[in-house]
């Protein structure tokens, strides 16, 4: 005879078994935006893997380069420079993309894993007329896919390059600046290591 009882049995015990294995799966990822000095962590630790002249490739192609993140998971490099002279202006524009997948990296105490929404593009444009005048601009722009320490989300980036005033009275080095919106946060980084050609060499 068919007991309705005893479905009904089956049935409480199938919710409640299901509900116990819910209890015992990790936490979905939350969606907390990276703060400022988070957002900068995440940032400088992207471009340090750029710049690293010590990276291991791990593949390639003509037109691009695959390295190893310090911590696992790739990125995938292009790279265009254009050389050009127009009277007596010498201007050199390099073009970079940047592509992860799944690449983990650490900085600032902060441990990340990245993906490329779908990349990051870096501009930048450098020009010298006559023997002294040089100037420089450039734009990083493109969004990133973030997960650190249970959370997650997303990096929207879009920086202007531009040159600073040198107040050292110098000449040299040219101080270079960063500035607009980095995952959400106005931001303004000072970059390092640009040069000003010596007119001279």
């Amino acid at each position: 005879m068919f007991d309705r009882r005893n479905v009904t049995a089956v049935l409480l015990a199938a919710a409640l078994a299901a509900g116990c294995s819910e209890g015992t799966t990790e936490p979905p990822a939350t969606t907390e935006p990276l703060s400022a000095a988070e957002s900068v962590a995440l940032f400088e630790a992207t471009r340090a893997i750029h710049n690293d002249t010590a990276a291991t490739i791990i593949g390639g192609s003509e037109n691009s380069v695959v390295i190893a993140c310090p911590m696992g998971g790739q990125v995938t490099l292009t790279q265009t420079v254009v050389d050009e002279s127009v009277a007596d202006t010498a201007r050199l524009t390099t073009t970079s993309t940047a592509s992860p997948s799944g690449c983990q990296l650490s900085s600032g105490g902060t441990r990340f894993t990245v993906d490329g929404r779908p990349s990051v593009r870096e501009r930048i444009v450098t020009s010298l007329t006559g023997l002294f005048e040089f100037t420089l601009e450039g734009s990083v722009t493109g969004a990133l896919d973030w997960q650190s320490d249970g959370r997650s989300g997303s990096c929207a980036i879009d920086l202007v390059l531009s040159e600073a005033p040198d107040s050292s009275g110098t000449g040299s080095p040219v101080a270079a600046v960063l500035a607009g919106t980095l995952c959400g946060h106005e931001t303004r980084l000072e970059l390092e290591g640009v040069v000003d050609p010596d007119p001279s060499g």
